[in-house]
């Protein structure tokens, strides 16, 4: 096809998407095109794509509720006008392996609705594909351990490989039809992630007693969405931006960051309230506004589910400074247990590097 350059964006947490981005990279190169990586994290700022019409754009993340993590898509919506330029979307998902059974993930809407993003925006859409990488979702199951990682990225660099060469060559490359019609069946669930259930997942984070306060979690975020709190002994605190991408939970040098599963409980029944039944009940005292509003019954009941979570773990947050509350739901989360996981070749550095890398494009 003869392109001159590529590209690369990529959205990662414990380095899966990063590891993919980096062995598309490399071929890219060999091929010898041009290729950067560009690492989207909370900054955002258009790349310069050159003159040449014929510039591949990528997008490579993980799969996030079965569907495209908020992060990308509005990263999607920011890149400039496609003009026809070709581009590709590859969305990670978590693959799993027990014992020698190996069961592939599922990406949902996550790599076509990016792709119908780019296609509204003037791209041409050159290849789509899911690609399995060790599940890391470690606030529900355990890292897999380093002989199924393993053999799960062998797999992927193969299947990787084959992609970008096909796009090379000029072809077009369309995978993942099926998952797509399951994603659409499961568009409900993928939908009240997006709007509330990234936020509830987000509040699920604590640091432990070993947190030594190093602030790693915090300097490594992409999304800047921790904070360190507190002068003396600063602990983090996640914020509303947190996708729960997992990077603190994988790269944690003191295994520290747990996500309380009593507090989930605890969550699921608060957010079950009726807010909107005793707002407008309230609101009817003192004008007539009835309580058959769809629309209005929606929002109250969204804002007071935000409210609500953030309230309650706002006072968790302060809570667990207690050393004997910290040690009753750091023991009482099955976090405690998992085996953390993070890509076995990425190390930290090298995302923040990237990270740092893309930052200094944009300013």
């Amino acid at each position: 096809m003869g392109y001159s350059s590529c590209i690369i964006y990529f959205l990662t947490g414990t380095g899966n998407s990063y590891r993919a981005a980096t062995w598309m990279a490399e071929t890219f190169k060999d091929k010898g095109i041009n290729t950067k990586l560009f690492q989207i994290t909370k900054c955002y700022g258009e790349a310069d794509y050159g003159e040449n019409g014929k510039d591949l754009v990528g997008l490579v993340y993980p799969t996030h509720g079965f569907t495209a993590p908020w992060q990308v898509i509005r990263h999607t919506l920011r890149l400039p006008r496609g003009k026809g330029r070709p581009a590709f979307v590859v969305a990670t998902r978590a693959g799993t392996r027990i014992a020698s059974l190996s069961f592939p993930g599922l990406e949902g809407t996550a790599g076509y609705l990016v792709a119908l993003l780019l296609m509204l925006k003037g791209y041409i859409i050159r290849g789509v594909m899911g690609l399995d990488m060790p599940s890391n979702w470690m606030s529900l199951h355990w890292g897999l351990n380093p002989a199924n990682s393993r053999f799960i990225i062998e797999r992927a660099k193969i299947k990787t490989d084959f992609f970008v060469e096909r796009i090379w060559e000029g072809n077009r490359v369309f995978r993942g039809i099926f998952s797509v019609f399951l994603g659409l069946l499961l568009s409900p669930f993928s939908l009240a992630y997006l709007v509330i259930g990234r936020f509830f997942l987000a509040k699920l984070f604590f640091a432990s007693e070993n947190c030594t306060g190093c602030g790693i979690c915090a300097e490594s975020c992409p999304l800047e969405a921790i904070k360190m709190r507190g002068s003396k002994k600063p602990r983090p605190y996640w914020t509303f931006s947190c996708e729960s991408c997992m990077r603190c939970m994988g790269y944690c040098p003191n295994k520290a960051v747990e996500a309380s599963h009593s507090l989930a409980v605890f969550f699921y029944f608060l957010t079950m309230l009726p807010v909107s039944y005793y707002v407008l009940n309230e609101l009817n005292k003192l004008m007539p506004v009835g309580q058959d509003h769809f629309l209005l019954n929606s929002l109250i009941d969204y804002c007071g589910t935000l409210l609500i979570i953030f309230a309650v773990y706002f006072l968790f947050y302060w809570l667990i400074k207690i050393p004997l509350l910290n040690k009753l739901f750091t023991y009482t989360t099955l976090t405690h247990l998992y085996r953390r996981y993070h890509e076995p070749d990425t190390r930290l550095k090298d995302i923040k590097a990237e990270r740092k890398k893309y930052q200094d494009q944009i300013f």
